[in-house]
């Protein structure tokens, strides 16, 4: 297992801004950005962002941001984080095809925007509805329970659901799945059965029951975890009991999630979505991790 200093989740401008920092400070920094990158690689025209009077399309913006990270010897993987847990006094952050192990980490990731639009998903939220299998896994011991979504993601949470349960199903609402060869591999290897058909509604009482399919058939479940798309910020605050307010990790003035060396910077902590606001966001939380690093190796 590679192990850095510092791990950065998400190459947007606040990502590489931290990534600037801590690797100019001779932090061994690694920058996970998943294929696809930065909603800031559509912007044809950034006009507002110092020092660029005559503008700048994002995808530039970010290439030189790329570049002077690289420059003081961040490495920039591009691979989706899927995942991070607390080891020994470190962190493991999980992507579909390897681990890295970081004493610090900035989640950088932006706005996950996809939600499912299913009947009764929202209504059996806490009643069968999770988000997040570190969190509630342990509660559908042995239970039939099935995970949505079609992606890496997905794919990642389902296996994770083996250490409580030997009956999961993946359903990925009439799309194709998309989890990468290895994790498809991995999938069958532990008969975790995908369901390609459209998911209908979920029903139930009290609590979740199961979902109607649209070809007219019943899937009996007592949980159903929701991974749509890729994994986000909340997703990685959820299993890590960092608190959140709605779609945003809540930070101090610090960019601190109050989880020891773990902070947050950019859309990911809400408030205006400034490509300016990110990069001082990234910088002050880098600034504040190194100091953090600095403590904890003195001490």
């Amino acid at each position: 297992m590679e192990r850095y200093d510092v791990i950065i989740i998400g190459g947007g401008p606040a990502g590489l801004s931290a990534g600037i920092y801590t690797a100019r400070a001779n932090k061994r920094t690694l920058i996970l950005d998943k294929p696809g990158g930065s909603t800031l690689l559509k912007v044809e025209e950034i006009e507002n962002y110092f020092g660029f009077p005559d503008g700048i399309t994002g995808r530039e913006l970010l290439e030189l941001g790329r570049r002077q990270a690289q420059k003081f010897g961040a490495v920039i993987v591009e691979e989706e984080a899927v995942a991070i847990k607390p080891g020994d006094g470190v962190y493991v952050v999980e992507t579909p095809v390897s681990e890295y192990e970081g004493r610090g980490i900035i989640i950088a990731t932006g706005v996950k925007r996809e939600r499912a639009n299913i009947k009764g998903l929202q209504e059996f939220e806490g009643r069968g509805v999770s988000y997040c299998v570190t969190c509630d896994g342990f509660f559908f011991r042995g239970a039939k329970v099935g995970v949505l979504g079609s992606g890496d993601y997905a794919a990642k949470e389902a296996l994770e659901l083996l250490t409580y349960t030997k009956d999961v199903c993946v359903l990925t609402n009439g799309e194709r799945l998309q989890a990468s060869p290895k994790l498809q591999e991995e999938l069958e290897a532990n008969d975790i059965e995908v369901v390609e058909e459209r998911v209908e509604e979920l029903f139930g009482e009290d609590a979740l029951k199961g979902v109607k399919l649209a070809d007219g058939s019943v899937r009996e479940l007592k949980g159903l975890f929701v991974a749509v798309g890729t994994s986000g910020a909340v997703d990685f605050a959820r299993s890590l009991g960092i608190m959140t307010e709605g779609s945003a990790i809540v930070v101090d003035s610090r960019q601190s999630t109050g989880v020891p060396r773990v902070y947050a910077a950019g859309d990911c902590t809400g408030g205006s979505r400034q490509v300016a606001v990110a990069v001082g966001e990234g910088a002050n939380a880098a600034l504040n991790l190194l100091g953090e690093l600095r403590k904890d190796k003195s001490g």
